[in-house]
Order: C-alpha cells, then structure tokens, then sequence
C-alpha cells in the first residue's frame, strides 16, 4: 500500500540508472525499504541522448524497485548533471513594514533575488538561502544572522542566496523522460549538492570543503564554506578516462582495460610494495602478453591526475579565492573506490582528503526490504541517497509541497501481477 512517508529517487547516471524509496520514521530518520538498478542506456557523459531507451530502462528499475518492497510511487526527486551550470551568489534586503518579519516578507525578498535575467537557453534549477541578516547596519555591514527569520523582529530582512541555473534543454529532456513513466519530478537537483546530504557534516561545510562525485563519464563537483554551498560544476570526464588509457597504453580492448584497473589498479606507485607481471589479451590478439604491475599504475596514477587537475582549474578558474578556502576534499562516486585515491588528492592538489561515508544517523537501510549483494551506502550511490535527503527548506520556510503519492498506473498494473 501507497505511504505518504515514502520518498523515491532517481539517480540518471552516466553508468547507470538508480531507483531508491525510502520510509521516514516517526524521528526524521530516513530508511531505504526498496532498490534496483539498470545501465544507463541512453545517457552520454550524463546527458540523455536518447529518451525512448531512458524511459524504458526507468520504467523498468522503477517498477522492479516498487515490487522489491511492496510499495507504489508516483512522485520522485531526480538529479542533473550539466557542464554549462551556472551558478550566482547574490545579496538582496527588503524594508520590512511591520516590524515583524512575515512568511510574505520573505516570499517577496526571495521573489525579488530570483528576478535575474537568465538567458532564453537557461532554466532555474534550485534558490538555496545560505542564510538573512535582520536589521544590517549600513556601515558597519553587521547585523544578526538567522536561517529562518520569519518571526523575528526586524526592520530590514537580507537574503544572501545561492542560484542555480542549468540547460533548459537538458531540464525538459529530464522532465519528459519521468513524465512518459506516468512518474512526477517532484524536486530536480544538481547531482554534486544531492550527493553531498548524506556525506558532509556542517563543521565541513562551516569550514570549507568541495565534495566531488567522480562517476564514469561526468565528475559532479560543489563548494561548500560558511555553511553553504557556493559553487557547482559538472566535467564532462570521469573513471571511464582511466579504463581507456589504460587501454591505449598496452593496446588492449576497454573491457580487459577496465579488468586490469579494477583487480589490480591503484592510485600511486610509490604504495606499492612488489612490482609483478600481470597477464592480459591485447586486442585481436589470442595470445597471452604480460606488463608490470609498475607500469599498470603509473598509468592509472597519471591518468587520475589530470582529472584531479581539471577539477582545480574548474574551480580556480570560477574563482582563485575559492580554490584557496577549501580545507579538504570529499569524494564520492564508483570512481574514488581505487586504493589510494584520498592520498593522491593530498600529493597532486595538496588538500586534504577522505573517501565519504554515509552518516547514518539520517539515513539507514531496512534489512528485512533490502536483500542484495550491492552495498548501497558505498560512494557509487550518494547521489540516490542524498536525493532521498535533499529537504525542502531551501528558501528559509517550509515550502508546500504536493503530498500526493497515488499508485503508479504501470507500477500498480505489473505487482497486480504477483
């Protein structure tokens, strides 16, 4: 039966395509009852390319996903992945005539900020507040700091927001693809912001940290420094790059390729204790050939520098100061799960980093729903799980959102089924 607790995510990645549902317990905590998977078929580098192939594989993992828990949906939150995200933080204040902040007051202020004139191209995807000043003294800049003012006593209200804007394109081919799987995009969310719910306490964010989710044709990437987020990106490059270098580097097929990084890869040299010779095919070729296990990673190690190095330019080149204010790196996503990968952060870019793990104490897996050998609060799946997460209250007041969670029409006609 339908619950109006239950929440459901779709993760459209560029490997592969995730439904989670979740059930939110009497605490707030937020428990994963239902799962499945599917390759990402037509999808490129996190775009989709082919919308017939996308909504016949989210059919399919949405249902199966329903049938592993018993439960229907009709709504989801959904992430996008886009290289030309773009990003403003503004400042706005408005005179508050009663004296007494009201939720109008901030609807108003909010509606003001988000008046920007976006090009034709572009569409708005999210307005987060990192935080309001009542009362903002205009020559000492100082005032008091509040997350939701509505209330307070005040004579003037400043929202300083994060808005982000992304490919409308990409948005309606997001959209269309939920929509012909009689599925609702409730809420649609830049994948690195979605990732970062359930991996980022607020010390890291208070003081400074960009998660990336490095997945296998896109790396997701935000900024966080004062509480909030401050900058999102997409590349359009990932852990696929390093399969096919590997690739390039002994002539071998991307499937053998991708054998050799995973069962004998990691990310530095100098970590390795005894060089070998690793036998593989190289392509067209029966015969049996061998390379060191030495020369394996010193592919695999430069070729995850230079994604490391996009990664800085990308911020540096937003901002140099915001390159400098993060403390450390967060890493999430398939592409992080190498040995070594956290160190070689700390050697190439000379930050700080860690390998992300789930807080548990706002999300947790349901054993007697959940049987399957993926471990589903591995890196690879933050994105569906911070999708799960991403609350409401972006703009300082709980907004209302639709409560509906009909039966999913194909969902309801295949468990009639059973």
């Amino acid at each position: 039966m339908a619950d109006s607790n239950y929440i459901a995510s779709v993760d459209i990645g560029s490997s592969k395509i995730v439904v989670l549902i979740a059930d939110r317990l009497d605490d707030g905590l937020l428990e994963v009852v239902g799962y499945a998977k599917g390759a990402s078929m037509g999808v490129k580098k996190g775009e989709i390319v082919d919308i017939e192939e996308v909504v016949s594989v989210i059919e399919e993992v949405a249902n199966k996903a329903g049938r592993s828990c018993n439960s229907e949906f009709d709504s989801v939150v959904v992430n996008i992945s886009d290289p030309n995200l773009r990003v403003f933080n503004t400042t706005h204040n408005v005179h508050v005539g009663s004296g007494r902040v009201k939720k109008s007051d901030v609807e108003g202020l909010i509606k003001f900020a988000e008046a920007q004139k976006f090009r034709e191209t572009e569409q708005r995807i999210s307005g987060i507040t990192h935080h309001y000043i009542l009362d903002k003294d205009l020559e000492t800049e100082q005032g008091a700091v509040v997350k939701s003012p509505i209330g307070e006593d005040a004579n003037t209200l400043e929202a300083s927001m994060h808005i982000v804007v992304a490919s409308k394109q990409r948005v309606k081919s997001i959209e269309k693809s939920i929509d012909l799987c009689d599925l609702k995009a409730r809420k649609m969310v830049v994948s690195s912001m979605a990732s970062s719910e359930p991996y980022l306490t607020q010390v890291q964010k208070d003081s400074g940290v960009c998660l990336v989710d490095m997945g296998s044709e896109v790396m997701d990437l935000s900024v966080f420094k004062n509480g909030g987020v401050f900058y999102s990106a997409t590349i359009q490059a990932g852990a696929a790059q390093i399969t096919a270098d590997i690739a390039d580097a002994f002539d071998t097929s991307f499937e053998e390729a991708e054998r050799l990084k995973l069962t004998y890869g990691q990310a530095q040299v100098k970590t390795l204790v005894d060089d070998g010779l690793i036998r593989f095919r190289q392509i067209d070729d029966m015969d049996t050939y061998y390379l060191s296990h030495e020369s394996l990673i010193e592919v695999i190690e430069a070729s995850y520098q230079s994604l490391l190095l996009l990664i800085k330019k990308k911020i540096s080149k937003q901002d140099k100061n915001l390159y400098r204010s993060i403390k450390s790196f967060v890493l999430v996503g398939g592409g992080v799960k190498i040995k070594g990968c956290a160190d070689l952060v700390l050697s190439c870019l000379k930050k700080r980093a860690k390998i992300g793990y789930v807080n548990r104490e706002v999300i947790r897996l349901d054993p007697n729903f959940i049987s399957t050998d993926d471990d589903l609060l591995a890196p690879e799946y933050a994105c569906a799980l911070g999708l799960l997460l991403f609350n409401d209250e972006e703009l300082g007041y709980k907004e209302e959102q639709s409560t509906k969670r009909g039966i999913s029409g194909k969902i309801k006609s295949m468990m009639g089924s059973f």
